[in-house]
């Protein structure tokens, strides 16, 4: 016996009058759904991707990749000051009553070696003048040390007359100290060039390396209106210890350069 579909179909045709706008609101809602997927949507004939299965516990959550950090890095080794001091105060070396010299005990050998000689202008500050300064490096300990100004520069021990720029010289001599290898060559590694061009200290140059005694003259700017000028000079000491333990002993010349 066949079933006749058409009361069927009358039925849910009334149902579709009675609800017409919403169905036709659902397609549209459906299409606007689809739409809103943008550009990435599968190409045509791609295969449609089968949803994955249920399992039967939820998955655990991944556990986030532990950190590591840098191990600290050792600071880099850097040079220390031992000690300084003002071994000269300011004052005229050319005094009898206080003339510039340092004197220093210390067995030898081995003699201080000289390896670095540094110059530099430094503008005045509170509490302190403008002056113009040259360092001596030495290896082993202080050497004792004079200077004292004059009018020219002579070598040691040949006596020959070495021209410096300047209208003066301020003569810095060490003893028993050494300016040379074993080899017989300099040991000096740094050293500014001859010209200086600062204020008061224009030019330098070695007198002398000879039996323990090193010579070195410094050519001034003095002020042509003074004819016997007396300016001011001061020593200055420093040990230090290089980053690779190394102890350096430094002698600081200072030369008033104000007026």
């Amino acid at each position: 016996m066949g079933v006749s579909f058409t009361p069927i179909l009358e039925a849910t045709m009334r149902a579709i009058r009675r609800v017409g706008g919403l169905v036709l609101v659902i397609p549209v809602l459906v299409l606007g759904a689809l739409a809103g997927c943008g550009s990435d949507s599968a190409s045509p004939g791609a295969a449609t991707p089968t949803p994955p299965s249920p399992s039967g516990s939820p998955a655990a959550p991944s556990s986030p990749a532990p950190v590591t950090s840098a191990s600290p890095t050792a600071p880099s080794p850097t040079a220390s000051v031992v000690s300084s001091r003002v071994s000269y105060p300011w004052h005229w070396p050319g005094d009898v009553n206080r003339p510039g010299q340092v004197q220093h005990s210390y067995p030898v050998p081995p003699l201080p070696r000289l390896i670095g000689i540094g110059a530099g202008s430094h503008p005045a500050q509170q509490g302190e003048r403008a002056y113009d300064r040259m360092s001596f490096t030495f290896t082993t300990a202080f050497p004792s040390y004079q200077f004292t100004f004059t009018k020219a520069l002579v070598a040691d021990p040949s006596g020959k007359p070495i021209k410096l720029a300047g209208n003066g010289v301020l003569k810095v001599t060490f003893h028993l100290a050494q300016a040379h290898t074993v080899s017989g060559r300099s040991s000096v590694v740094v050293q500014p060039p001859a010209q200086l061009g600062l204020t008061r200290m224009v030019s330098w140059a070695q007198a002398g390396d000879f039996e323990g005694v090193v010579t070195y003259g410094i050519g001034i700017s003095v002020p042509s209106s003074q004819s016997n000028p007396q300016i001011p000079v001061r020593a200055m000491e420093l040990e230090k210890v290089t980053a690779q333990g190394q102890h350096l002993y430094v002698v600081a010349i200072d030369i008033d350069a104000t007026g």
